[in-house]
């Protein structure tokens, strides 16, 4: 039995390294869309602003539209001028000099008064020691509690910080911004438009990076296909074939039990937006590397 595996075995391994050594082309890869989206509303409101239009291309982080945010903004600025204020009571240290100099002063009267009831017991009675000894205890005190009342507003500081944080957010809400660069292919409402969290505002499709999907042979899908650098042929009417080069980024685990193939996804820069969606070609992937 054991001279049967290895004599299968040598028969498959030539096979096995052929498959890998030699280049794989898979015709009829789809172009597909990398990035799309259906920009949403994050509050609800009228329309403030909406400049962009069908087949407007727009940069990551543009402002494409803006839910009216008056009363959003006036709070964020209430939030800024609390948070100065808290910041101000924070690093202001007077009340804890004032005690400090208090107790100094307390201290230096009472050591004067010992010396003297030193000297003359009668100068100074044994009461008048009591007030003198309470009134250090009370400016140590003094000096305790300031201490703890400013850290008490550095909590609040940090308190107020959160709360103007929380309100930029919300003024941030109001916008609908694009994730990434693309073009605007389909606007969904208007300037003016009564719109609720999640009403759809555009599309915007990026098109600078595209991918294609195409069906490998389950055979040929050798590991370590992933990474690879691939290229897709796109054959043009009374043109030369346009080449694109990419990357294979993804190799289906599953296999389709009808026609034995795996789902493979390559992705291409397309900067100049030669490459279009829906496009199809011949996807190549080059032998592996001799070890």
């Amino acid at each position: 039995m054991n001279r049967c595996l290895i004599f299968a075995l040598s028969l498959l391994t030539p096979l096995l390294s052929a498959s890998a050594a030699e280049e794989v082309k898979i015709p009829n890869a789809l172009v597909k869309l990398a990035d799309q989206l259906d920009v949403p509303a994050r509050q609800a409101g009228t329309i403030a602003q909406f400049e962009v239009q069908e087949g407007v291309r727009v940069k990551e982080g543009a402002v494409l539209a803006r839910v009216e945010d008056t009363e959003a903004k006036f709070a964020e600025e209430r939030a800024k001028v609390e948070l100065q204020i808290a910041t101000q009571n924070a690093v202001g240290d007077v009340a804890v000099r004032s005690a400090e100099r208090t107790l100094v002063a307390a201290v230096a009267e009472m050591k004067r008064a010992e010396e003297a009831r030193t000297k003359l017991r009668d100068l100074v009675t044994e009461s008048e020691m009591d007030k003198l000894r309470l009134t250090a205890d009370q400016a140590r005190l003094a000096i305790e509690k300031a201490q703890h009342e400013r850290a008490v507003a550095q909590l609040q500081r940090d308190l107020k910080k959160v709360e103007a944080e929380f309100s930029a957010r919300k003024v941030a809400l109001h916008l609908a911004v694009a994730p990434f660069p693309g073009v605007i292919v389909q606007v969904h409402k208007r300037l003016g438009d009564w719109v609720e969290p999640g009403d759809k505002l555009l599309r915007l499709i990026r098109l600078d990076r595209l991918r294609t999907e195409a069906f490998l042979d389950a055979a040929q899908a050798a590991p370590g296909l992933e990474g690879r650098p691939v290229t897709l042929t796109v054959e043009q009417a009374g043109k030369s074939p346009a080449i694109f080069s990419g990357k294979l980024i993804f190799v289906s685990p599953e296999i389709d039990p009808i026609n034995r193939s795996v789902r493979v996804l390559a992705e291409f820069d397309n900067p100049n937006f030669a490459l279009q969606p829906g496009m199809r070609g011949t996807l190549s992937i080059p032998a592996a590397p001799a070890r």
